[in-house]
């Protein structure tokens, strides 16, 4: 083998290439018009943002990738991706980001994109359907922990209902409830 055709092999394995026929621009606009969204094109993609994220080293794509792929138009990948759910939103990348784009708040725009969609990680469907079962995502305390801590069986005052009512108006509540 040649060391052409070497070159050629490993920038194969790095690079996958991008079908031109499957970017959708509308999706960038689409961004572009939310709230947040409008500093997206600033974005030269400097990788401050995934200098900042303390989560982007076990992320397939990293924060300023997904900006980028964003502005390529890459709306199923980017909607698809678990790392817009992972995402701490702790901030950080949109703080220190030179270019001020929201990278926290776009992927905020981008959840709620593929909440429409039904593009939703099955943890978080599970997530919903206990805050809208229960009315809170935790139990504070077991029955039997609070037994042993001779506290009362249950807490006092705890009235979920009211939470219920409210969560099966939003978005949480079409999640779990399939309404479009």
């Amino acid at each position: 083998m040649s060391g052409t055709e070497e070159k050629a092999d490993k920038s194969a394995i790095i690079i996958e290439p991008i079908e031109i026929s499957d970017l959708e621009s509308s999706f960038r606009d689409e961004i572009k018009s939310m709230p947040h969204g409008k500093e997206l094109s600033a974005c030269f993609a400097c990788s401050t943002c995934t200098a900042a994220c303390p989560i982007a080293s076990v992320w397939e794509y990293k924060p300023h990738q997904l900006i980028r792929m964003i502005i390529l138009g890459m709306k199923e990948e980017v909607l698809s991706s678990k790392e817009i759910w992972l995402c701490l939103t702790c901030f950080q990348c949109q703080e220190r980001c030179p270019q001020n784009v929201r990278v926290t708040d776009i992927f905020f725009d981008c959840k709620n994109l593929a909440s429409e969609q039904r593009m939703i990680p099955e943890n978080i469907v599970t997530l919903a359907d206990e805050l809208m079962t229960n009315g809170q995502l935790y139990v504070i305390t077991a029955d039997w922990e609070r037994e042993d801590l001779d506290l009362e069986p249950e807490l006092p005052g705890l009235s979920t209902d009211e939470i219920k009512s409210i969560l099966k108006e939003t978005r949480t509540g079409k999640i779990v409830g399939g309404d479009d």
